[in-house]
């Protein structure tokens, strides 16, 4: 199964290879730093960027650093990339000069673009078409919900957390989108109410998932897999 969004340079090397057998991994990155340490990864789909909240702590020359890296490495991927109005908002000019950037280079190297985006969704999802960039993850989706068709008509994708458990925002969001954009996510490793988000809580989003579709786990395990291929050209 997939995991499409998971900081796998925050979780200790030997916790990361037990998943690594069972799981496809797409690791996001949050810095130059650790931008670094996901190009080396092996094994897994490798996202490169520069996070929102870390925009304006970046250094002169990391933001083209992280780009050129990006191009080195052949990263099939730009991420943990994005816009953040709720958590960050008195950076926001900084962080649309960063994703302007990823997104420029995202349409010319035929990237996905993974997107974090809280209380900045439709700015996120404009900043992606006006860039015409065909491939995008907008991760543990909890905006508007007459957004999603938008985001379903330009090609993109939205993943589900193990949050949908509690989180009645994100179940309507689940109940709401149509099941050809879903894939799942842990955004490991991350304490969420009492939740250790890590690659296995999944299954408990592949659990919640039935029960909100009406539909048996391993069809969900199915459409959702099959999305993911799809997104990864896998």
């Amino acid at each position: 199964m997939f995991d499409n969004h998971i900081h796998c340079h925050e979780f200790p090397e030997e916790e990361l290879s037990q998943y690594r057998g069972e799981w496809t991994l797409v690791c996001v990155s949050d810095d130059l730093a650790s931008s670094k340490k996901t190009a080396q990864l092996d094994g897994v789909v490798r996202c490169l960027g520069i996070h929102p909240w870390h925009a304006e702590k970046a250094e002169p020359g990391d933001l083209s650093a992280v780009l050129r890296l990006v191009e080195k490495s052949e990263a099939p991927c730009v991420g943990e990339v994005g816009l953040d109005k709720k958590f960050v908002p008195h950076s926001y000019g900084k962080q649309v000069e960063f994703f302007r950037e990823f997104l420029r280079l995202a349409r010319e190297l035929d990237l996905v673009v993974n997107v974090h985006a809280p209380d900045a969704w439709a700015d996120a999802v404009d900043m992606l078409r006006r860039a015409d960039v065909d491939r995008a993850l907008i991760h543990w989706y909890t905006g508007p919900l007459d957004l999603l068709e938008t985001i379903r008509d330009l090609g993109y994708y939205i993943s589900i957390n193990p949050a949908v458990a509690v989180q009645k925002k994100h179940q309507e969001v689940a109940k709401n989108a149509d099941r050809r954009i879903v894939l799942l996510e842990s955004d490991g490793p991350y304490e969420y109410r009492g939740m250790r988000l890590a690659p296995p809580a999944i299954r408990n989003t592949v659990e919640k998932l039935a029960e909100l579709w009406g539909a048996p786990t391993d069809h969900v395990v199915e459409i959702v897999e099959a999305n993911a291929r799809r997104l990864w050209r896998l």
